[in-house]
């Protein structure tokens, strides 16, 4: 039970109230998160970054900035090889980040890289975990070619109970049993009094950049509907498509688009779709580097409520054929931006509504 000695922070969402006390912070609290209410019956709370790139629009300089921080807080002695493996779908442009970071730190390169997925991929699976609170709660983990890992480094971007990386971590421990550490990287945690780090099968560390606590009472509770059940037992199914990290990757790759990148005209912004996340950053980086003002932000499948951290909402069919429902959040068309979509599914698989409401191009890294 936090207390008032704890100088908790109260904060009050359309489904609950959040407790928060923050413990240690590298960052402050307000340049790395918000709090939005979720569309979700297993968990009432979300945590928004604000330097993923995915909810709220992120600079690609303060996505780099908190990734290379991150990196550096991992120890640099892991026993190798060493596998960063970036949990789908939210940390998978964090996970590719961090890990080419972790590469540049340390000078090694023994370091590589694996994200998980839900998508059916015509490739041998190495196992498969549950991430409990989901709205889509299964986790595909496909077998990379790869040397086997000594030593696992997680990432996501947030910890509240560890439930998920117990979970992740058994799995990869069963299907390699000769691994000897695992390292957690995450943006923020909460989880101080969980112990969950003593569920994990192997030794961990964790790295954060504020590490805290939270408790979530529960007030109103959304009602079970018809996308809530597709999008929980969805799993989508790619007939083609390139590894952009789903099969493992030996070293960063920069892969450039197969369209045309249109002619900047002013302020930007590169807008990912669900796992398809990281070529779009680097993208966005590169034309920042050559100085225009470009933000990046990604769809989700998470269902959140507008209002707090979500200021606007846009709904759309899937790009990867699933059936479920996609979101964009706070990406208004006032603000000024041109927009740009990137997408490895093809153009005709982006919902034109989307397209229609954000006046968007698309760019695509497809098969």
């Amino acid at each position: 039970m936090l207390t008032a000695a704890d100088k908790t922070q109260s904060i009050q969402l359309a489904t609950g109230r959040l407790d928060i006390a923050v413990d240690k912070a590298a960052w402050p609290l307000d340049s790395l998160c918000a709090f939005a209410a979720r569309e979700n019956p297993r968990r009432g709370f979300l945590v928004v970054s604000r330097v993923l790139g995915r909810y709220l629009p992120a600079t690609p300089q303060m996505m780099r900035e908190s990734a290379r921080d991150l990196a550096a807080r991992l120890p640099d002695d892991l026993p190798g090889p060493v596998l960063v493996v970036g949990l789908a779908e939210t940390a998978v442009c964090l996970a590719q980040t961090v890990h080419e970071e972790f590469r540049l730190a340390t000078g090694r390169v023994d370091i590589h890289f694996l994200h998980s997925t839900r998508q059916q991929l015509d490739h041998p699976l190495l196992c498969r975990f549950e991430e409990p609170h989901s709205h889509a709660s299964a986790h595909l983990i496909y077998r990379p070619a790869l040397p086997e890992p000594r030593s696992l480094v997680l990432v996501d971007d947030e910890i509240s109970t560890g439930t998920t990386l117990c979970n992740l971590a058994q799995a990869l421990a069963t299907a390699w049993p000769r691994i000897e550490a695992m390292a957690v990287a995450t943006l923020t945690d909460w989880s101080a009094g969980k112990a969950w780090q003593a569920r994990m099968p192997r030794p961990t560390c964790i790295a954060a950049l504020l590490r805290g606590r939270m408790e979530w009472t529960q007030e109103t509770t959304p009602v079970l509907n018809s996308a809530f059940d597709t999008a929980a037992a969805s799993l989508g199914r790619m007939a083609t498509h390139r590894n952009f990290g789903r099969l493992g990757l030996d070293r960063p790759v920069v892969p450039e688009p197969d369209t045309a990148v249109p002619e900047v005209l002013g302020p930007l912004r590169i807008i990912g779709t669900g796992e398809f996340t990281y070529p779009p950053f680097l993208l966005a980086e590169r034309l920042a580097e050559e100085g225009h003002d470009v933000v990046v932000q990604a769809t989700s499948r998470n269902p959140a409520l507008p209002g707090a951290a979500m200021a606007t909402k846009l709904r759309f069919a899937d790009n990867y054929g699933t059936g479920v429902p996609n979101y964009l959040y706070n990406a208004d068309r006032a603000d000024g931006r041109a927009n740009w979509i990137a997408h490895e599914t093809g153009a005709a698989t982006i919902d034109p509504g989307l397209i229609a409401a954000l006046r968007a191009e698309l760019i695509g890294w497809t098969a």
